[in-house]
């Protein structure tokens, strides 16, 4: 059975979500923006600690998404920085910030009427910090 566009898009955002939680990413979200915006179907924003942690997450994912998909970052953004690195593979985007920034351009906010995705998986130690409560899974 082939997987359908969409289905893969949403297994990637998910894998996605994954990976940063294997860095201790805090706060990961999926925005589902499929059919509301032109330029990708799904967000995810997570947070680092430092400019090491932010780094670290974003080349993680772009490390794993090559490995598992064969899918290379038509974009980096801010990966110098430290404070906030955007990685862009089309379809998903990925947003690091730290805590302060994160808050700051409270990307969330831009889609409330937006589906979350359910990460049934996600480990709720990761959650809760930088009083950013507004940002469960």
């Amino acid at each position: 059975m082939e997987i359908e566009k969409d289905d893969k898009f949403e297994e990637m955002a998910r894998k996605v979500a994954e990976w940063t939680w294997d860095l201790k990413a805090l706060n990961t979200v999926v925005i589902d923006l499929r059919g509301r915006v032109s330029y990708t179907d799904f967000i995810i924003i997570a947070t680092g600690n430092s400019e090491r942690h932010v780094r670290s997450i974003a080349i993680n994912v772009e490390t794993e998404m090559k490995k598992n998909f064969g899918t290379v970052a038509y974009g980096k953004e801010g990966l110098n920085v430290g404070s906030w690195a955007l990685v862009d593979f089309g379809d998903v985007l990925l947003h690091v910030f730290n805590g302060p920034l994160r808050e700051e351009y409270d990307l969330e906010r831009m889609w409330p009427d937006a589906n979350r995705l359910t990460l049934e998986n996600a480990p709720k130690e990761l959650y809760g910090h930088f009083e950013m409560q507004a940002f469960e899974n």
